[in-house]
């Protein structure tokens, strides 16, 4: 059984918040499942905190490549996903 600071720690961890990981923008995309903003640049922030290199320019590259789609579903959230 995971105490609760454990489980909190598992859960930073697999949301990658815990350290800036130096991985490609769409691998992330992936890992985390996708990632939701209701203000368009969010999603560059929310990269910025988890990745160690990340530039605005490799989050358009990648939806330019397709190995980040990018959707608009309920209530106009933006949802970025790792294909």
């Amino acid at each position: 059984m995971l105490s609760d600071r454990e489980l909190t720690v598992a859960y930073l961890a697999r949301q990658m918040l815990l350290e800036r990981l130096d991985r490609p923008v769409g691998r992330a995309v992936q890992a985390l499942g996708a990632l939701q903003a209701q203000y368009s640049p969010s999603p560059y922030v929310a990269l910025f905190a988890r990745l160690a290199s990340f530039d605005a320019g490799q989050l358009e590259s990648a939806l330019k490549r397709g190995s980040v789609v990018k959707s608009t579903l309920m209530r106009g959230t933006l949802h970025l996903e790792g294909i």
